[in-house]
């Protein structure tokens, strides 16, 4: 492999504020052996452990990023067992280096995957390797060689594609009018953000449209921008990351509603 034209490594955690000493471990190791490589925090906040929240901020920034970025994802509630640790180039390349838990599985079809790596050559990792921190001592080092050149292939074996698990997550058009779908985000504002696609249906400006849960039905308006709501009131809206919203306007609909990421709604059209 060349060496790539550019050299930024992006960071994805769950470890939050009280774990800003283990990003801070994370970037020295890479600083240590590549000092112009260019470290970019792309989210530490994820909820611990929340897969589909890692999913999420990955797939919805990964493809802004210059070609040949690579991006560690460290949301791993299997650190120290037998799952694997995965490094993948895409064909339309980027690199990610993350445990084998059903994010990437999630974030690009297969058919986008030109090599699938097993991270094994110790020769890479930083040793001593803690069982409790493969982030810093396997991924950070090898994200860092990577950036500097070395060859894919070098980290380890080839890994069957067909053996990256999968992590469900629901999203199944059930009739006409009715969407099962999965909460995959809620942000700083109470934004519920769905895994429905923008384009997944013809959504009508100004329609009316439903969430439905076991307690609940909440009605509200098909908008193209927060305003067009009236202020504390149930609206959808496509986001910028081009996922269905339910939304308030100026208010906080997850916490009003009593909505979280991972729960299954059903949006009636």
């Amino acid at each position: 492999m060349d060496k790539l034209d550019n050299q930024f490594i992006g960071l994805i955690t769950d470890f939050g504020a009280r774990g800003q000493h283990y990003v801070a471990s994370m970037k020295g190791i890479v600083l240590k052996i590549n000092p112009k490589a260019t470290i970019i925090d792309i989210a530490h906040s994820i909820t611990p452990f929340s897969i589909i929240e890692a999913i999420y901020i990955t797939k919805s920034t990964y493809s802004l990023y210059p070609k040949n970025t690579i991006f560690i994802i460290v949301v791993d509630p299997g650190v120290g067992s037998s799952r694997e640790i995965i490094l993948i180039r895409t064909k339309s390349g980027y690199f990610f280096i993350g445990p084998n838990n059903g994010i990437f599985t999630n974030v690009f079809d297969s058919s986008e995957i030109s090599k699938c790596i097993h991270i094994k050559n110790e020769q890479y990792f930083s040793i001593p390797v803690s069982k409790t921190f493969h982030g810093r001592d396997i991924m950070a080092p090898v994200g860092a060689y990577l950036s500097k050149g070395v060859n894919i292939e070098n980290f380890g074996s080839e890994f069957p594609i067909a053996k990256l698990n999968d992590y469900p997550i629901e999203l199944k058009k059930v009739s006409d009018n009715e969407i099962r779908c999965t909460i995959q985000y809620v942000d700083e504002f109470g934004n519920i953000i769905t895994n429905i696609k923008g384009n997944f249906v013809n959504f009508k400006e100004g329609a009316e449209m439903a969430i439905r849960t076991r307690e609940q039905k909440i009605m509200g308006k098909f908008v193209k921008f927060f305003e067009e709501g009236f202020v504390n009131s149930p609206l959808f809206i496509v986001g910028s990351s081009g996922f269905l919203e339910i939304s308030k306007n100026q208010g906080n609909a997850a916490s009003e509603l009593g909505l979280k990421v991972g729960d299954v709604i059903t949006i009636e059209l």
